[in-house]
C-alpha cells in the first residue's frame, strides 16, 4: 500500500469534515459503523490480496475514527465548556494571540483555569492595542457562549479557532514583557507598516502590507478589497503557501551562496520560515505551509522522496489533532483545497496532457512551463470551489484566468516587498522605502486588472443553497472513495466528474424549485434588524438599521439562501448611507427611502408603500407589513401601538410596549418587556413561513448541525 500517510490522513479528515455537518447522534452512528466495517475488512482480507480494497478499508476505519473524535470532542469538551456561559470569571491569563482591530482595540485569546481546575480558551475585546502574545492579563467579567446570527456566524467562527467562550470585561489589567520576541516582532510589523504607508500611501501600499502580513493589517478601501475577491485574487492578502514558498526560496538561495551543508541549509530554511510564521501570527494557513515546507526540505536530508499529498495530509493531521473544529475554518479549508489542487492535481494534469500531446505528435513538446502554469491555475481554482461555496458568499468564475494573468506580477511584487521588509531592520528607511515603491509599481497594474475583471457582470456566482453543504460533503467523500477503490484512472475521473456534475446540477436546480409559501426572515445581531420577505419570485428587503452591517447581512443572506432576486428595498433608517450602497449592489431593484436622492421617497406620516402584494404602513414609531395574508407589526420605540391582533410582532426597541400577536421576535437584546405565558418568543429573530394567512416557524433540519 503506497502513500500510507496520505490514505490514513485523508480518511481521517473526511471523517472530521462529515461529522461537522451531521447531528451528533448521526455522526456517532455513522462513525461507529465505518470503524467496525474498516476493522473487520482489514482483518478479513488476506495478506496476498492487500491492495486498494485494503487501503479503502483502512481509510474507512480512519474516517470512523475522525467522526467519533469530532463528536466526542463536541460532547465532552465543547459542551462542558459552553455550559459555563453566564458565569462570572476573575483571574490571571497568559495571552495566546492578539488580533488588532483598530488603533485602540484588539481581540485577545488566552487560556484560563476555572476554580475546579478545568481549562479553556476564551476571547475578549481589549481596550489596549499595545499588548502582544505572551503578555499576562488580569481580567474579570461575564462569560458568554458565542451564537450564530444572520449577520455573522459567530459560534462557527470561534469554534473553528477553538474559542468556546467570550468574556465581556468589567475590568482588565495587562503586564507586558517588552523584551519578548513577540513584542519585538510587533514593533517590527508596526515599523514596516509605517514605512510602507509613508512611501506608498495608497491602496497599492495596503496591498503590499497584505502581501507581507496578511489582510489583518491592511486598511485597503472597501471597493478595492471587494473587487480583489470578486476577481479571485484576494488570496494574495492571506499569508499561506505561496508566501512561505517565497521565504523558503530566499533562504535556500542564501544557503546555496554560502555553500552550507544539507543540515545547515535545513536549519537556515527552518529559522527563516519559523520567523516568518511568527511574524504572520501563526494562522492555520501559515502553519500548514510551514509544516509542509519543513517536510519537503527535510526529505532531501533523509533521502526520501518528497510527496505533496503525504506532506499535506501530515500537516492537516498535526493541525487538527488538538483542535478538530478547525477543519471547518475558512483558512484551513481554502488553504488545504488550494494546495491539493496546485500540488497534487496540477502535476498529474500536466503530465497527462503532455503525454497525450507527445503521443499524438510523435515527438517531445516544448512550453511545459506554460502548460504547468495553466494547469496550476485551473486545478487550484477548481479545487477550492467546494470550500468557497461553504465559506464565502460568492464564487469567482474568472479566478483561473485572473491568477494565470496576475501571478507573475504579484509574485514579483511579493519578493520585492519581502526584501523591503528585511531592509526595514536596517536604520536606512529610504532603502526599504525604495523597494516598497518598486513593489507598489507592480501592485498598481494588479489592482487595475482586478478592478476591471472584478467589475464584469459574470465574474461571480452566488455561493450556494440550503442543500449546498450536504451535497458538497457527499461529492468530496465520493471523490475520495473513487481514488481509493478504482485502480483505473479513467474510472476515477469519470466518477469524480459525474459526482461534481450531479452535485452542481442539484444545487442549481434547487434554486428554481417553486416555494408554495412566503418566507419571512428577521435578521438581527442584537441591536437592530432587517426583514426579508421572499415568495420564490423575488425578495423584498426592509432595512431598519441602514448601516454597513445590515447591507452586508442582506447580501450574505441572499447569496446563501434559496430566495429570489431582490426586487424591492425599503430603507427606513439612515437611508443617506445605505441607499446608495443598495442601489450599487442591486441596480434593478425598486428602492424606497427617506432620502430624496435615490429611488422613490416616502414620509412616515402620509404614504403607504405598495409593491406587488406587499403593503407597508410606515409611521414614526412603528409600522405594519401585510404580505401573504399575514399582518406583522414592527415596534421601533416607546409608543402606543395600533389596536388589533397581529400574526407577528417584532420588537426593535428597548421599551416595554404591549401588542397582541401570535409570535414575537425580539431583535434588541436589551429589551425587558413581558409576554403572555403561551406566546412564542424568538430572540434575535428567525425564519418563518407564511401560508394561507398562517405564520409558523420554519422547520429545522434535525440531521444537520
Amino acid at each position: 500500500m503506497t502513500r500510507k500517510a496520505a490514505v490514513l490522513g485523508l480518511g481521517y479528515l473526511s471523517g472530521l469534515l462529515a461529522a461537522s455537518f451531521l447531528a451528533l447522534w448521526l455522526s456517532c452512528t455513522a462513525g461507529g459503523i465505518l470503524l467496525c466495517f474498516g476493522l473487520i475488512m482489514m482483518l478479513v482480507i488476506r495478506p496476498d490480496k492487500r491492495g486498494r480494497l485494503f487501503a479503502f478499508s483502512a481509510a474507512a476505519l480512519c474516517c470512523g475514527i475522525g467522526m467519533l473524535y469530532y463528536s466526542g470532542y463536541d460532547a465532552f469538551v465543547y459542551e462542558v465548556i459552553a455550559a459555563r456561559s453566564g458565569t462570572h470569571f476573575e483571574g490571571r491569563a497568559v495571552i495566546k494571540d492578539v488580533k488588532s482591530i483598530s488603533d485602540n482595540r484588539a481581540f485577545c485569546t488566552a487560556r484560563i483555569a476555572f476554580p475546579d481546575g478545568k481549562k479553556a480558551d476564551i476571547g475578549w475585546y481589549s481596550s489596549d492595542n499595545t499588548v502582544a502574545r505572551g503578555d499576562e492579563a488580569v481580567i474579570s467579567g461575564i462569560l458568554s457562549s458565542p451564537e450564530n446570527t444572520s449577520f455573522f456566524d459567530s459560534a462557527d467562527y470561534y469554534r473553528s479557532r477553538n474559542i468556546f467562550l467570550l468574556l465581556y470585561p468589567d475590568s482588565e489589567e495587562y503586564f507586558r514583557h517588552e523584551s519578548s520576541i513577540f513584542h519585538r516582532l510587533k514593533s517590527f510589523r508596526e515599523k514596516t507598516v509605517r514605512i510602507v504607508r509613508k512611501y506608498v500611501p495608497s491602496d497599492e501600499g495596503e496591498l503590499i502590507i497584505g502581501m507581507i502580513f496578511g489582510s489583518g493589517e491592511w486598511q485597503i478601501s472597501s471597493k478595492a478589497e471587494k473587487l480583489l475577491y470578486r476577481s479571485g485574487a484576494g488570496h494574495i492578502a492571506s499569508v499561506s503557501g505561496m508566501h512561505m514558498a517565497v521565504a523558503a526560496g530566499i533562504a535556500a538561495a542564501a544557503a546555496a551562496s554560502l555553500t552550507l551543508s544539507k543540515k545547515g541549509k535545513l536549519l537556515l530554511i527552518t529559522f527563516v520560515c519559523a520567523l516568518f510564521a511568527l511574524t504572520a501570527d501563526m494562522g492555520l494557513s501559515v502553519m500548514r505551509a510551514f509544516i509542509m515546507t519543513e517536510l519537503v526540505y527535510s526529505a532531501e536530508l533523509f533521502r526520501r522522496h518528497s510527496d505533496p499529498l503525504t506532506s499535506l495530509s501530515i500537516a492537516a493531521l498535526i493541525l487538527t489533532a488538538g483542535a478538530p473544529f478547525s477543519v471547518r475554518s475558512a483558512s484551513f479549508m481554502l488553504s488545504f483545497s488550494g494546495v491539493f489542487g496546485a500540488a497534487v492535481l496540477a502535476p498529474q494534469l500536466t503530465e497527462n496532457v503532455k503525454k497525450a500531446a507527445e503521443s499524438r505528435l510523435g515527438r517531445k513538446i516544448s512550453g511545459v512551463g506554460l502548460l504547468s502554469a495553466v494547469s496550476t491555475a485551473v486545478c487550484a481554482s477548481a479545487a477550492v470551489i467546494p470550500a468557497s461555496a461553504l465559506c464565502l458568499d460568492e464564487l469567482s468564475v474568472i479566478a483561473p484566468f485572473t491568477n494565470l494573468l496576475l501571478s507573475p506580477l504579484f509574485t514579483a511584487a511579493m519578493m520585492i516587498a519581502m526584501a523591503g521588509a528585511v531592509c526595514a531592520l536596517l536604520p536606512f528607511s529610504w532603502l526599504s522605502g525604495g523597494l516598497f515603491l518598486g513593489a507598489g509599481a507592480l501592485c498598481r497594474p494588479t489592482l487595475w486588472a482586478a478592478e476591471k475583471l472584478g467589475s464584469l457582470p459574470f465574474a461571480v456566482l452566488p455561493s450556494g443553497t440550503r442543500i449546498a453543504a450536504p451535497v458538497i460533503m457527499l461529492v468530496l467523500i465520493t471523490a475520495g472513495a473513487a481514488v481509493l477503490i478504482f485502480n483505473n484512472r479513467s474510472a476515477v475521473i469519470l466518477t469524480v466528474s459525474s459526482a461534481v456534475f450531479i452535485g452542481a446540477v442539484s444545487i442549481a436546480a434547487y434554486r428554481f424549485v417553486p416555494a408554495d409559501y412566503t418566507k419571512i426572515s428577521v435578521l438581527s445581531e442584537g441591536n437592530g434588524c432587517v426583514i426579508i420577505i421572499s415568495d420564490g419570485k423575488y425578495s423584498s428587503v426592509i432595512d431598519l438599521m441602514g448601516n454597513s452591517a445590515s447591507v452586508k447581512a442582506v447580501k450574505r443572506y441572499i447569496s446563501r439562501n434559496d430566495t429570489g432576486a431582490v426586487g424591492f428595498i425599503a430603507v427606513l433608517c439612515s437611508s443617506d448611507y445605505a441607499a446608495p450602497i443598495y442601489k450599487e449592489e442591486y441596480p434593478d431593484a425598486v428602492l424606497v427611502s427617506e432620502s430624496g436622492e435615490y429611488g422613490l421617497t416616502y414620509t412616515p406620516e402620509e404614504n403607504i408603500i405598495n409593491f406587488d402584494g406587499l403593503c407597508i404602513f410606515p409611521r414614526k414609531d412603528n409600522f405594519e407589513i401585510e404580505a401573504a395574508g399575514v399582518k406583522i407589526l414592527c415596534v421601533q420605540r416607546k409608543c402606543a401601538p395600533p389596536q388589533g391582533h397581529y400574526d407577528m410582532c417584532i420588537y426593535d426597541c428597548i421599551s416595554d410596549v404591549y401588542a397582541e400577536a401570535d409570535i414575537y421576535a425580539v431583535t434588541e437584546k436589551r429589551f425587558k418587556g413581558r409576554f403572555p405565558a403561551s406566546s412564542q418568543v424568538y430572540p434575535r429573530g428567525g425564519e418563518f413561513a407564511a401560508e394561507n394567512g398562517v405564520l409558523m416557524r420554519e422547520e429545522e433540519r434535525k440531521w444537520l448541525r
